[in-house]
């Protein structure tokens, strides 16, 4: 996997940026940073890859396109640099990811970007991946800073079953009316593919938060397109004309369910009227896995690795 990393800065018209100053507080803007898994530099059509991705394209054209910025090599690092805004060799994260069962995480001493959101009004949620520690609670999204989390705090796992080697690992935490802290297991949601699910619980939050008068932030980290590759059939369908190798069209289909799942976001921020008040943010943790198992055809051309 190589370091090259792109993200898009999609800002919607008269957006405002500042988050200091009380005379402008109306105006805070709305924030959503998507991250995708595993998806190579030549994996968009923005970058003329071999898939075509309509919702991204449009964020490059009328948004920010930025090249000149890295990520590390595997998803923790990249997490909690982004999270913590330090490198992870501060953060004990340098190393490789976290692994089911190992007793460390983001240190618990950093204060991440939900915490510093929270001082100016912002309600914060975090939907999908997680991956920066879950051995104890407090690694966990709701002790660092989220009203609310939907998701998977281990690296990787079935799309449809949600399980891995240590089970089910899909969860609504939420403090309930009470204050108190609850992990819900989702076995409600067996089968039902992961970046739908994603996609619908962010329109869904859009939904929820249109009315609220205080700013929000939603952490988005698809699982796609991490290992397993597998999607839904009607996503195949659409590549059954013209890419012949299954392994290719299965990798396709992947990043068409979520660049189709980015769509819906957007026209729900649209049709809620929070669209001109609102800054998209997308990017990948890394380059493409064109190791991992199956040899996929991830593709991180011009850049090796």
């Amino acid at each position: 996997m190589n370091l090259f990393h792109i993200s898009v800065l999609f800002c919607f018209h008269g957006t405002s940026i500042s988050l200091k100053n009380s005379e402008y507080a109306e105006k805070q803007p709305n924030i959503i940073y998507i991250l995708s898994d595993d998806l190579g530099h030549s994996d968009v059509g923005f970058t003329n890859g071999h898939v075509e991705t309509p919702n991204l394209n449009r964020l490059t054209r009328e948004g920010v396109l930025l090249t000149q910025n890295y990520v590390q090599q595997v998803c923790s690092p990249t997490r909690g640099a982004l999270m913590s805004g330090r490198y992870p060799i501060h953060t004990g994260l340098q190393h490789d990811v976290i692994y089911p069962g190992q007793p460390w995480g983001l240190p618990l001493d950093e204060t991440i970007i939900p915490q510093v959101l929270k001082e100016y009004n912002y309600s914060t949620h975090a939907v999908g991946k997680w991956h920066m520690g879950m051995h104890k609670w407090a690694f966990t999204p709701l002790y660092r800073g989220f009203d609310d989390f939907f998701g998977y705090y281990l690296g990787g796992q079935n799309y449809d079953s949600h399980r891995n080697l240590k089970g089910l690992d899909l969860r609504s935490d939420y403090f309930d009316e009470n204050g108190k802290f609850v992990d819900e297991l989702r076995w409600d949601l067996d089968g039902r593919y992961s970046a739908e699910l994603y996609s619908e619980r962010t329109v869904d939050l859009v939904n929820k938060l249109k009315s609220q008068e205080d700013p929000f932030f939603i952490y988005l980290a698809y699982q796609s397109v991490h290992a397993p590759h597998m999607v839904p059939q009607r996503y195949l369908d659409q590549f059954s004309s013209h890419i012949t190798d299954k392994k290719e069209k299965v990798f396709a289909a992947m990043v068409s369910s979520m660049d189709e799942g980015i769509g819906n976001i957007t026209q729900a921020l649209e049709s809620t009227g929070l669209a001109d008040n609102t800054i998209i943010v997308f990017s990948s943790d890394n380059g493409g896995n064109v190791n991992c198992v199956g040899k996929v055809t991830s593709s991180n051309y011009p850049y090796r690795g």
